[in-house]
């Protein structure tokens, strides 16, 4: 159960929108809770199109999960960090988060399902427990909400950004600059829905800061730093730049990479890795700070750039 008071920052706004930005769910599964009177407003049903306004109150009941849609399989899970509350995994690089259309084989979820048999539903029935999401072949750090409190916690405070995430990126072409950020608006791609760009009729503000770590010869490892958590935002920002991430189907169109004039490697996912995360505790407010090592795929071509530089 929670409770939510409308101030005059957040009055004029849908209340579909407003619970998406607050709560990370999907407008589909908001609206679904609107159809069930699990969310009311001032004790009311109401449709997503409500436009909210100063002093409403909004009362929200979240569904208990239901995993019995999800299979249980077992999977090798790197735990970070533990306890009652939540935990942070080290996801590997080429498996899926939850699942979707088109998706059959094994997500993240399923192994999860398979270890913790109690989860946040606020997810929704194939999202439970998930309180963000990594792109299928990003590897790193992941943080799942075991309880309802837990998950409305952490939501608000990567609402409010007071997530800190850093990730490490290899990107194609020389940077100079040792430092900068991006900001613009992104959103999905008029023409190519599978893209997020510029071009689009549902713009939201995107900002990454990036350093510079290591230049190469046509190549340069840098730590980013997402203010915002946009769908492709890294990817989308890096690429802006002229320099977009190694691997980078959807961005980068390049089966191999010439490393050397006598070395050229097929790349099998893009090269970004969620290395590092900060946030408050949901239940004592302490600030957990954890760290994941770049995985061995990564490490094999950083270290073929250090031997050929």
């Amino acid at each position: 159960m929670m409770d939510i008071y409308i101030n005059k920052k957040d009055s004029y706004k849908r209340v579909d929108i407003f619970l998406k930005e607050k709560l990370d769910l999907s407008r589909s599964y908001i609206s679904k809770l609107l159809k069930q009177k699990n969310i009311l407003c001032n004790n009311n049903q109401i449709k997503p199109s409500y436009v909210l306004k100063e002093n409403d109150f909004i009362n929200i009941k979240i569904p208990k999960a239901k995993v019995t849609k999800i299979e249980p399989i077992p999977g090798d899970l790197n735990i970070i960090f533990e306890d009652s509350d939540l935990m942070v995994i080290s996801k590997p690089p080429n498996i899926v988060v939850h699942h979707g259309a088109g998706i059959k084989s094994p997500t993240l979820v399923n192994h999860i399902v398979h270890y913790c048999k109690d989860l946040s539903g606020i997810g929704g029935e194939l999202r439970p427990g998930i309180v963000h999401r990594l792109d299928k072949e990003t590897s790193g750090l992941i943080i799942i909400a075991k309880n309802d409190n837990a998950h409305i916690n952490l939501s608000s405070q990567f609402s409010k950004r007071l997530i800190e995430k850093t990730y490490i990126a290899l990107v194609a072409n020389k940077i100079i600059d040792k430092s900068g950020e991006i900001s613009n608006f992104i959103g999905r791609d008029k023409k190519n829905r599978k893209k997020i760009s510029v071009n689009t009729s549902s713009p939201r503000s995107a900002i990454t800061h990036w350093k510079k770590i290591k230049s190469y010869n046509n190549f340069t490892l840098v730590e980013v730093y997402p203010k915002t958590g946009r769908t492709h935002q890294i990817r989308v920002h890096m690429t802006s730049l002229g320099h977009p991430i190694i691997g980078d189907k959807l961005y980068f169109n390049k089966k191999s990479v010439q490393f050397s004039k006598n070395l050229k490697i097929n790349i099998e996912r893009h090269l970004l890795h969620a290395s590092k995360i900060k946030f408050l505790h949901p239940t004592t407010n302490k600030k957990i700070t954890l760290y994941s090592e770049v995985p061995a795929d990564m490490q094999k071509i950083i270290n073929i750039l250090e031997e050929n530089s």
